[in-house]
């Protein structure tokens, strides 16, 4: 219990300065936060890794954008109620580059809206539910604290979510 503490703690932390960090680490420690929650929704996560450089940033702001991805995948699960709900996280690397992506079979984002998931204050969910601003702050952590990418497609079974810094 003192180790969850010290996690929260320590992710609502903002980190001074740049670091450099393993994404596995960050990947474990974020999916530790809501291992409680993915377990009670019956939401099996499976998480590879291939070669993948350490990156430099802040692994705390890393960590909210998984975590965001993440809330995001679980709330899609309990609109769709999905049978079997699996979340895939990958780490490799292109092009001298860390990735990751994040994929869940969930259904997928709509086409009409897929376009408009990273604009500020634009969400599909209901009133007092959702602010729109999750995947907007997701995107310039990345894009601009971090100098990535961050993007999203949809699969044959649900949205993957791809980060590349």
């Amino acid at each position: 219990m003192s180790q969850t503490i010290d996690d929260f703690r320590n992710f609502f932390t903002p980190d001074k300065e740049k670091s450099e960090f393993e994404l596995r680490h960050v990947v474990d420690r974020t999916l530790a936060l809501v291992e409680g929650s993915l377990v009670d929704k019956g939401i099996e996560v499976e998480v590879s890794q291939g070669e993948a450089p350490a990156i430099t940033g802040h692994p705390n702001e890393f960590s909210q954008v998984l975590l965001n991805i993440m809330n995001n995948a679980m709330d899609a699960f309990a609109e769709t109620r999905c049978p079997n709900p699996q979340i895939k996280v990958e780490i490799s690397s292109r092009n001298d580059r860390a990735v990751v992506t994040i994929a869940d079979n969930a259904g997928g984002i709509a086409a009409e809206i897929i376009g408009r998931i990273f604009e500020p204050y634009f969400t599909t969910k209901e009133q007092g539910k959702g602010t729109g601003i999750g995947l907007f702050m997701a995107k310039n952590i990345v894009e601009k604290s971090m100098n990535g990418s961050l993007t999203a497609r949809n699969t044959g079974d649900g949205a993957e979510f791809r980060i590349e810094v």
